[in-house]
């Protein structure tokens, strides 16, 4: 055992502090000094500087803990020296080893202070507002306080001590850390949207950033996560998800999570979203001269009403109720925790890639379309889900083929029965919900044509009873793909245009392969057919079919283009291909991201026409131009020796090329060859050769 100090708490948290200030400094600075005393031809070794940086470093983190078990011994009456007008005096064993020594007890009172602290502040109520009353604080309101962010620094300063992490765990201090966000507003009140102060929300972060330390410790052996830890988040006391959501919301991204945390915390989201009496307050249209309309929300039992977020247009003005919807979008603990598992391809593949009725279940919760806020203008809150959705299902790479393929099926499965959902809606919903989220309408289209090949090469012969995975196939009827694509086609070119990328893709891999060349063309065709169809089911109009055009070449030019050797289909094999192959998640992602903003709003508006028998008829011949890039890339064709649209660093052919008279007089020349011919004849009939296939939206 090692000599005892006595230190005053506040002291020496203050020169943790400031040796931290010290680390920082030298880091952000040490090579101007190493620069200038080189300028200067000194004899002093700036490489020392370096380890200095490291040293001053590892002295403030043990300063910190210092701090730490000084401030929890005062706090239990421990160890105390002596009361002085400056301070108290806290005897403190100085050895960082005998520090080390004391972590499990220090994190085991800290989780009953916390405790401690959070119920006396849920004693302590807020007076009415407008009352003119101040608060009467009979519990320590500032003293409850002080404890709750002197644990959240001491739970970061133990980032690294496995010993603390599993001894705050057992204690019982992630069940608290999951009571945090109510606690607080409770304390905070409702400003216009606004329910957490700003301190409250970086307290959340901190204790978000030491829960997820400690869902990093082992499952099993010395130092282990507690079996019930994981249990305080998906069922948390009270069954309070929204404190839980707000971990997720201010805490480290999704990607530093766990994964299968992150998913056991998002399906039991999804639990209790689907139990809510409502998500959102519906919107009345203005009937002048008899009423401006807006939002009710009054009597309708939304979970935003314990948050003191009331909208009601008869008791707000319009100004007001603006800001209390943002803060009901803003607070959304679902939207929280989608957001992060958005983040993170392991979770989404793990809450939606199990052959289980849970899985199923959540793949039609995340197609649901009251992921949307009814208003004025119908507001889209579906990235979260988009995310979960696209990294669950377009992972075709060995490690991750059967995992995203049930996830693929499960969600295909699920599009048809929320495609009838939405189209029964009754005429509140319609009024309300006037369209299908268009980001999950991307997301279900990038989907659908990450698994084209196996889509097209099942759909004539399976009935719905064989539908799902097995044996690295997808298989689907026609009848589930043609309600699917219908599902995201209506009125949305940004999902159509995904889904033509997606396609194009795997066609000129598909044409690149002499192997399964024609085979493997013929099934993609044959979904190109399906695609085509649906839109005539649709009544896709003219405009639209320009919008997509547009957007399908500059997702091309912004995306796939860039993309040094271009990239493959997403089934990939080899080292090399696996890491082409995740990209095709990445890059159907942020291509989706991008048609749904302002960035791709081409604005074809105008005429209506509904796209025609003869015009879909001929719609294959669209995808001449990925026919082109993969014969091209095979040496089946030699390449052009000039024309801009192509490109010999990337080997790739515009979409656009069809429009371009020097790649048609090209292509014509190049059908002459007959295995050229072959390949082209393969997708065409695959396109128009199913007698069921009529193209009249019939």
């Amino acid at each position: 055992m090692g000599e005892f100090v006595s230190v005053d708490p506040e002291r020496v948290r203050k020169l943790a502090n400031r040796l931290k200030d010290l680390e920082e400094a030298l880091a952000r600075q040490g090579s101007s000094i190493r620069k200038k005393f080189r300028e200067w031809d000194g004899d002093l070794d700036v490489s020392l500087i370096g380890k200095q940086t490291h040293a001053v470093g590892d002295d403030a983190r043990d300063m910190a803990k210092r701090a730490d078990v000084a401030r929890n011994l005062e706090e239990h009456g421990e160890g105390a020296a002596l009361c002085t007008p400056d301070g108290n005096l806290v005897n403190i064993p100085w050895d960082m080893k005998d520090v080390r020594a004391q972590s499990a007890k220090e994190a085991k009172q800290e989780a009953q202070t916390l405790k401690t602290a959070l119920d006396d502040l849920q004693q302590i109520k807020l007076a009415p507002p407008g009352s003119g009353l101040k608060l009467i604080d009979p519990y320590g309101k500032d003293g409850s306080r002080a404890d709750i962010k002197a644990i959240a620094r001491s739970l970061l300063d133990h980032k690294d001590d496995p010993v603390y992490l599993a001894a705050f765990a057992e204690a019982g201090g992630v069940r608290q850390a999951a009571r945090l966000g109510h606690v607080l507003h409770q304390q905070d009140g409702t400003h216009g949207g606004k329910v957490l102060s700003d301190e409250s929300t970086k307290l959340i972060g901190q204790y978000a950033r030491g829960v997820n330390h400690i869902f990093h410790l082992p499952k099993a052996g010395k130092n282990a996560l507690h079996p019930d830890s994981l249990k305080s988040l998906t069922h948390p006391p009270g069954r309070d998800m929204w404190s839980v959501g707000m971990l997720f919301k201010y805490g480290p991204t999704g990607d530093k999570w766990d994964p299968k945390v992150l998913s056991s915390v998002g399906g039991a989201m999804l639990d209790w979203r689907r139990k809510q009496k409502a998500m959102r307050p519906s919107y009345s249209s203005p009937t002048p001269p008899y009423s401006a309309g807006g939002y009710v929300g009054k009597d309708d039992g939304g979970w935003y009403h314990a948050l003191g977020l009331d909208p009601d247009y008869l008791s707000n003005s319009g100004d007001e109720n603006g800001k209390i919807v943002a803060g009901i979008r803003a607070n959304d603990p679902a939207l929280a925790v989608m957001s992060c598992l958005g983040q993170n391809a392991g979770a989404s593949r793990d809450l939606l890639g199990d052959d289980s009725a849970t899985s199923k279940r959540y793949a039609s919760d995340l197609l649901d379309f009251r992921w949307q806020t009814p208003g004025p203008e119908l507001q889209d809150d579906s990235e979260g889900p988009r995310r979960v959705l696209t990294l669950a299902a377009t992972d075709r790479s060995p490690e991750h083929r059967d995992q995203s393929g049930q996830a693929a099926a499960n969600i295909l499965a699920a599009a048809p029965k929320m495609k009838d959902v939405f189209d029964g809606r009754n005429d509140f919903e319609k009024e309300q919900y006037t369209n299908y989220p268009k980001g999950t309408a991307v997301a279900l289209a990038g989907i659908t044509g990450t698994w084209a090949r196996d889509l097209g090469g099942t759909s004539t012969s399976a009935g719905p009873k064989a539908n799902g995975y097995s044996d690295g196939r997808l298989v689907v009827d026609q009848k589930t793909i043609d309600k699917a694509m219908q599902l995201f086609l209506k009125d949305n070119s940004a999902a159509a245009s995904q889904f033509d990328v997606a396609l194009d893709r795997q066609i000129a891999a598909a044409a690149a392969d002499p192997k399964h060349r024609d085979a493997d063309l013929h099934r993609l065709g044959n979904t190109a057919g399906l695609f085509t169809n649906a839109k005539t089911h649709v009544e896709y109009s003219t405009a639209l079919e320009k919008d997509e055009q547009a957007k399908r070449n500059l997702f091309w030019t912004n995306t796939v283009a860039g993309l040094a050797g271009g990239l493959p289909g997403p089934e990939a094999e080899g080292t090399e291909m696996v890491a082409k192959g995740l990209l095709w998640g990445q890059m159907l992602l942020s291509g989706g991201r991008a048609a749904l903003t302002d960035v791709f709003d081409v604005g074809h508006a105008g005429r209506q026409e509904t796209v025609n028998k003869d015009q879909a008829s001929k719609a294959y011949r669209g995808f001449s131009p990925s026919i082109a890039e993969g014969l091209i890339r095979s040496g089946a064709v030699e390449a052009p020796r000039h024309g801009d649209w192509y490109d010999p660093q990337t080997k790739t052919v515009k979409p656009s090329a069809t429009n371009d008279p020097y790649f048609s007089a090209w292509w014509d020349k190049a059908l002459d060859k007959k295995s050229v011919e072959n390949s082209r004849d393969s997708f065409q009939h695959g396109f128009t050769d199913d007698p069921t296939r009529s193209f009249d939206g019939k």
